[in-house]
């Protein structure tokens, strides 16, 4: 268990109880983005490919639940995005 949190850069500010339960959830998913790929860039990348498409894919155009599903998508990025600024940082190395 140590050599896994020793592999981890990133980490919460706060203490996990402190988070509201849809906080949590999304820090969890969002920690492992982090801790995996390393770069924010890179894991706000992996995080719309593999979380946000296979939760709300984006139909055709033409659909009419095209637009409830863009927000819908944009909706899960803006919180996570929020939720790094706001209680991820960096370990010090």
């Amino acid at each position: 268990m140590n050599k896994l949190l020793e592999k981890n850069k990133w980490m919460l500010n706060t203490e996990f109880h402190m988070l509201t339960v849809n906080e949590r959830k999304d820090a969890i998913v969002l920690l492992y983005f982090l801790n995996t790929y390393g770069d924010q860039i890179e894991a706000f990348k992996e995080l719309k490919s593999a979380w946000v498409n296979n939760i709300y894919e984006l139909p055709k155009t033409s659909s009419a639940e095209y637009n409830s599903v863009k927000n819908g998508r944009y909706n899960i990025l803006l919180r996570m995005r929020k939720l790094q600024e706001k209680y991820m940082v960096e370990q010090p190395i």
